[in-house]
């Protein structure tokens, strides 16, 4: 049989591309145990009466006393629940864990960390480095690799944390598969959230990524977990965002702000202004305003229009965190509604701090960038553009702007460019700000 191992489809022949989902070169072969294995007689499972059950039967949450991570998870771990973080290599996916790890051996809780990468010489470097040897006596390291040997460890030691890095490293004696493949990782996260639940003990999984930017092995691994969490930033930079894809436990709006130092990671607990950089006024910069969980970030959306060399070459619509096909449809509006005509311009848009922004409150910074490159006339100082452009030229209201109008002006913005129920705006006029 042959696993698509971006969607989980099953085929009977290999093909090059899924035929569900679209991806090329993701069916491997997954070949059943050649052990006999005999039915056991099934037995009725117990009902239980829901409001017999006490919602404190699973204990108060674990705090690790890092805020910017328990808040994306909800107010810290809930016990029993398996986290799964994923994250390019070297974005600090282990010095994160590492830190979270340090924090719960200070409270004097005991940690368990299953390495199946490194050598336990390799990770007491990697805690030398943060300064803080003293508290590793409660951080305990495996480096067993097998699933059916550390979880005998783990029911032995009773740890108040698990960390198994990778997913992708572990395997299981029950499968004849390699480790990393999508039989080996699929029995490996079942087992595991298996026994966090048993043992009601919080489990974190740290997983590797494919080049597409998704976690590897198959999708039911994600579906299995408690909690996705996806960490990202770019290596060379300083700020790194923690976000929540699933989480059973709390929101998924909410974001987590660090800043990569020498000595690990740092909160940044006042993002507001903190992925403006300098601000220099140049043309083809206009700051806009999301709501990021509960949180207002403010953020520089930069615009570079270049006019085409050669007849005959295409236009190139370049961007760099929003979606493409954004970018395009609020090109096509300034050509129709404001007159702005594209077609003839190579058009570059970037979010600064290397940010990636899927939100409509955005649309008008973007706008007002791409009018003040084309005029080639910098945004007046202090000006804040928030609203959702429409189809029809129209700006439109967004979500929790009376709320991000106050945060705007408490962090010294004098004008928010906006539409109100009062005062319309279209993005012709927009020029006229400009």
């Amino acid at each position: 049989m042959y696993v698509c191992s971006n969607c989980g489809a099953q085929f009977t022949k290999w093909s090059g591309k899924c035929s569900y989902c679209g991806a090329w070169g993701s069916l491997e072969e997954v070949k059943e145990d050649s052990k006999s294995k005999s039915t056991p007689k099934a037995s009725a499972a117990k009902a239980i009466a829901l409001n017999k059950v006490s919602s404190q039967s699973v204990g108060k949450r674990i705090k690790t006393d890092i805020s910017e991570f328990d808040r994306v998870l909800g107010g810290g771990f809930v016990r029993g629940a398996t986290v799964l973080i994923g994250g390019e290599p070297g974005v600090g996916k282990s010095t994160l864990v590492s830190q979270i790890m340090l924090n719960l051996a200070k409270q004097g809780n005991k940690v368990l960390y299953v390495s199946a990468e490194e050598s336990v010489g390799q990770v007491k470097r990697r805690f030398d480095r943060l300064n803080q040897a003293d508290l590793t006596n409660n951080i305990f390291v495996v480096d067993d690799p097998v699933v059916e040997n550390f979880s005998e460890t783990i029911k032995t030691e009773k740890p108040e944390l698990v960390v198994i890095d990778s997913i992708q490293a572990i395997y299981s004696l029950e499968s004849n598969s390699l480790p990393g493949s999508i039989s080996q990782i699929k029995m490996a996260g079942i087992k595991l959230v298996s026994l966090a639940k048993q043992l009601n003990i919080p489990f974190i999984i740290i997983g590797q990524i494919t080049k597409s930017g998704i976690i590897a092995g198959p999708k039911i691994l994600e579906h299995t977990v408690d909690v996705v969490l996806t960490m990202s930033g770019e290596q060379n930079g300083y700020f790194r965002l923690l976000r929540a894809n699933k989480n059973r436990f709390g929101s998924t709006q909410e974001i987590g702000v660090f800043q990569m130092g020498s000595g690990g990671l740092t909160e940044v607990k006042d993002a507001g202004k903190v992925f403006l950089g300098e601000n220099s006024r140049v043309s083809g910069t206009a700051i806009g305003a999301v709501i990021e969980g509960s949180r207002v970030i403010l953020v520089e959306v930069q615009s570079l229009v270049v006019e085409k060399k050669f007849e005959g070459m295409p236009v190139r619509r370049i961007a760099n965190g929003i979606k493409k096909q954004r970018l395009d449809i609020l090109s096509a509006v300034l050509t129709k509604r404001a007159g702005i005509y594209l077609g003839d311009k190579d058009l570059f848009v970037n979010v600064s701090s290397g940010l990636t922004i899927d939100n409509p409150s955005l649309d008008l910074a973007i706008v007002a960038s791409i009018i003040s490159a084309v005029k080639g006339k910098p945004v007046k100082k202090g000006i804040v553009f928030l609203g959702e452009v429409s189809l029809t030229g129209e700006i439109k209201s967004v979500f929790g702007e009376e709320r991000i109008i106050s945060e705007v002006k408490r962090l010294g913005f004098k004008e928010v460019v906006r539409s109100s129920a009062s005062k319309k705006l279209s993005v012709k006029e927009i020029i006229s700000l400009i």
